[in-house]
């Protein structure tokens, strides 16, 4: 066994978010207008302040009037739960005492609290955090990415059965095609301590077990966050002049420059089996895969966004949601070309998202990616954007951690 530690410092370039599956409606967090911030409540004290005011049946009521209005046509007219405690006399100290932790909105129009908040994973004490999980998983996708390139054969073997299956794979069925496809190739890739010889499908056998994560968290002191709306972006220009559109889908996010500590701990006698034998080749590998999927998208949307990635050159890693399909799929590894990872990736969107035909009502892809992407699909550019500052979200790299 030859095992080494490492302490590491993940440094968000850009805002990243990374969901812990909850998203709170307009009468579970707190908005204060006037410092455009969100106060995320810190449930114990939540049911003891509900408590100590005689409030519990009146905020239940408050909970059935306010969803009953959410759920209406138009602008809500109801009160926010800032407002409603303003009502009851509470005093504002009181009130933000509540908060487990604070979001800055980043959001150009008056958000007004309407809109629902996808919440970041957090730790127990309110800590914003991103599980050695998702760290894993890209630094794995980085040594997978390696694999193809050194194994022609075994690339171009895989390329033509991804083809083959999703072509003729029902649309309902797509995801799960494409995930046997590169689970397939992940146990020929990695599989190979013949552990257990009568199944090589068996995890012990592979030697990724040689790689363990520990979950990354930002300091007591850092964990406020900021609240930012996605925007995607593509080369068509609206009417009115814009090249990008603003969805209605706000993301707590872990704000760019935050710096959070994790360790790697890697068992090189297993990881030696593919040729790895330092963290540092590792990393490098992680790094030339992101790079290599953001220099494909900077050829398409360089002109408009080259600010963007500019600062994406220093990225090792991308990480959680709003990143864009092209960071989560090693198609651009597997093809041939570009033009053939455009075209199976442009065909497989098509299946996987329709909608029903006006006048036939037989289903037909939603958004035409045959048809309207160009040298890039998906065609459009996963952004936050606040005043002058845009980001392309979950950029980061890693350093030495400092103090170490």
């Amino acid at each position: 066994m030859k095992l080494v530690g490492q302490a590491l410092d993940l440094v968000c370039i850009a805002p990243v978010h990374v969901g812990n599956g909850t998203t709170l409606k307009a009468y579970e967090y707190l908005f204060d207008k006037r410092r455009k911030e969100a106060l995320f409540l810190r449930e114990p004290a939540w049911i003891s302040f509900l408590a100590k005011h005689g409030l519990t049946d009146d905020f239940a009521q408050y909970i059935e009037d306010t969803a009953r209005k959410l759920n209406g046509k138009g602008n809500f007219k109801g009160l926010y739960l800032w407002d409603y405690l303003h009502t009851k006399q509470i005093a504002e100290r009181e009130i933000r005492a509540l908060a487990i932790r604070r979001a800055q909105v980043l959001v150009e129009k008056d958000k007004g609290s309407a809109n629902d908040i996808a919440l970041q994973a957090a730790l127990a004490d309110g800590r914003p955090y991103i599980p050695g999980s998702a760290v894993k998983g890209a630094l794995w996708t980085g040594l997978l990415y390696r694999y193809l390139k050194q194994h022609e054969a075994v690339r171009e073997r895989y390329w033509n059965e991804l083809l083959r299956k999703v072509q003729w794979e029902k649309n309902k069925e797509i995801d799960r095609t494409c995930s046997a496809v590169i689970q397939s190739l992940e146990t020929e890739a990695f599989h190979c301590l013949g552990a257990n010889p009568k199944s090589r499908d068996d995890v012990v056998n592979s030697v990724l077990r040689g790689l363990r994560i520990s979950d990354a968290a930002v300091p007591e002191k850092e964990k406020d966050t900021v609240i930012l709306q996605k925007t995607d972006a593509t080369q068509k220009t609206s009417r009115d002049g814009r090249q990008a559109h603003t969805i209605s889908l706000f993301r707590e996010c872990i704000p760019a420059g935050r710096r959070l500590r994790f360790s790697i701990t890697a068992d090189f006698s297993m990881l030696e089996k593919i040729g790895i034998s330092s963290i540092a080749e590792i990393v490098q590998c992680a790094r030339a895969y992101t790079q290599d999927g953001l220099s494909w998208q900077r050829k398409f949307f360089g002109g408009a966004y080259g600010y963007v990635f500019d600062e994406a050159e220093e990225a090792d890693l991308l990480l959680g949601g709003g990143t864009g399909f092209l960071s989560k799929t090693i198609v651009r590894a597997l093809a041939p070309s570009e033009e053939a990872a455009r075209d199976f990736t442009a065909r497989l969107l098509d299946k996987k998202f329709t909608s029903p035909d006006k006048r036939t009502g037989k289903r037909v892809p939603a958004h035409k990616h045959m048809i309207q992407d160009g040298t890039l699909s998906p065609r459009t550019l996963k952004l936050a954007a606040y005043g002058q500052d845009t980001w392309a979200l979950g950029l980061c790299r890693l350093e030495e951690a400092k103090g170490c």
